[in-house]
């Protein structure tokens, strides 16, 4: 996926300015700053969620499928997990249940969840939830928003390594949104440090972490003082 020159604006204000971002197919980019500095606005960009100007290219339309932070919130409460899960999914009718037990399998769920509502469920389930249903419709680039900030720390870790699972298993190619340079760079190949709508340095997550050029970034990797000593 491309993105080239990317600008959001809400009135006056310009949200995402002008921000140009390559996502090789298969790899996982993340994109990291603090609240207000643009990357959830961008997403939801190039999900086609929010309107913008600018190109997004090497993704087909509808293709973008997106896991956000509540999954709580992102859940139908009245609806069943099985039926979550097969609203989005390609596949003939008669082989939906055969598929979603197949989606919560893959998210490390038994496939007697799908008679379940989210109610019913712990926080860090839902949120693989989240991931299968987003997966039921085949994404050709999945995006990952703060996935794990709303969830316990002794959960986050797990749905981390769930996401690398699927990304060597199914090949995804993810845009992955974080605040913390810690889970970018357990996560991610590549990262963009993005500031007041622009992004201030990227590159590989190596380099990017080891090597910071710009203040903003040393000031992220100062929050993180595990990091900053490694």
């Amino acid at each position: 996926m491309n993105i080239d020159n990317l600008s959001v604006r809400f009135g006056s204000f310009t949200a995402v300015d002008g921000v140009s971002l390559d996502v090789p197919a298969g790899s996982v980019t993340g994109l990291v700053g603090e609240s207000g500095s643009g990357k959830s606005t961008l997403a939801r960009a190039v999900a086609s969620l929010t309107p913008y100007r600018g190109t997004v290219t090497g993704v087909a339309p509808g293709r973008v499928q997106m896991v956000f932070q509540d999954p709580y919130s992102s859940l139908n409460p009245r609806m069943s997990i099985g039926d979550a899960i097969a609203e989005g999914t390609r596949v003939p009718r008669p082989r939906r249940a055969a598929e979603v037990g197949r989606l919560l399998e893959l998210v490390s769920l038994p496939a007697t969840y799908a008679g379940k509502y989210p109610r019913e469920l712990s926080g860090g389930q839902r949120q693989r939830v989240a991931i299968a249903r987003a997966l039921a419709a085949g994404p050709e680039l999945l995006i990952a928003d703060e996935i794990t900030s709303a969830l316990d720390v002794s959960v986050q870790g797990a749905v981390l390594n769930l996401l690398r699972e699927l990304r060597g298993e199914l090949g995804l190619t993810m845009l992955f949104i974080s605040h913390n340079l810690a889970v970018v760079r357990y996560v991610c190949d590549a990262v963009a440090v993005m500031h007041h709508g622009r992004f201030v340095e990227s590159g590989p997550v190596e380099d990017v972490i080891g090597s910071p050029r710009h203040a903003y970034t040393r000031t992220l990797l100062d929050a993180v003082p595990r990091l900053a000593r490694a």
